[in-house]
């Protein structure tokens, strides 16, 4: 079901958050430069105990988006903000959000997101429970930085896959999910024995951590603002 909503960020809260840090010390814009997506944090994890984040997302022109997939552990809410944002959602294809309007997804609902304009498209997306969502995009955008992925951002290495899986509780539609737990629980085992990081800590945790000395993010930031 499609919902009109009354209000959207401003663009210009957003460019204010742009170099920012998150209280814990994460850069909120991260970017995928396998796809074209770039992503900020306009209230993360570390802010709200990891009850939910919200996140505004730029998509550009001709960018064909996720697999279609779903997740066992949140639910989210897409708003259009900029241009016209295409939805598959469950048994729907090619649901148009102008801006101000938006879809909610449950749990374990096939979906994705997609922009097949000649525009760039612009919209906000809210996660609950949040931490899943914001560690798996963090994850997988530094792999895609480090050309660990494919150009819809899959990690080329199986064992990744599996932890990435498993780190952001999300899976492939069309795959029973049984199989796809199994066979998550098998190659994160594989990847623990070849001393894989779980958590990817080298994205998903700041500077000052246990992992410091491993970390390395896809943007810098600064505690202060503009």
């Amino acid at each position: 079901m499609v919902e009109a909503l009354q209000h959207t960020p401003p663009a210009s809260g957003v460019e204010a958050l742009a170099g920012t840090c998150t209280p814990t010390g994460l850069p909120r814009t991260v970017s995928n430069p396998a796809m074209g997506v770039t992503v900020t944090f306009l209230t993360a994890s570390d802010e709200t105990d990891g009850e939910y984040v919200e996140a505004q997302v730029r998509i550009p022109a001709r960018e064909p988006g996720p697999p279609l997939h779903f997740h066992t552990d949140f639910e989210e809410t897409f708003t259009a903000v900029e241009g016209t944002l295409l939805l598959d959602h469950g048994d729907r294809r090619r649901i148009e959000l102008s801006p101000g309007q938006s879809v909610h997804v449950e749990r374990n609902v096939p979906h994705r997101y997609f922009n097949d304009g000649d525009q760039p498209a612009v919209f906000t997306f809210v996660a609950r429970p949040g931490l899943a969502y914001e560690q798996g995009i963090r994850a997988s955008f530094g792999l895609a930085v480090d050309g660990r992925t494919t150009a819809d951002g899959t990690p080329r290495d199986p064992a990744e896959t599996a932890l990435m899986f498993s780190l952001a509780r999300s899976y492939l539609a069309g795959v029973p999910l049984w199989l796809q737990r199994g066979l998550t629980r098998m190659g994160v085992k594989l990847a623990r024995r070849r001393g894989y990081d779980p958590e990817f800590s080298r994205y998903t945790k700041a500077p000052g951590t246990a992992q410091d000395a491993a970390v390395r993010h896809t943007a810098t930031c600064f505690s202060g603002a503009h």
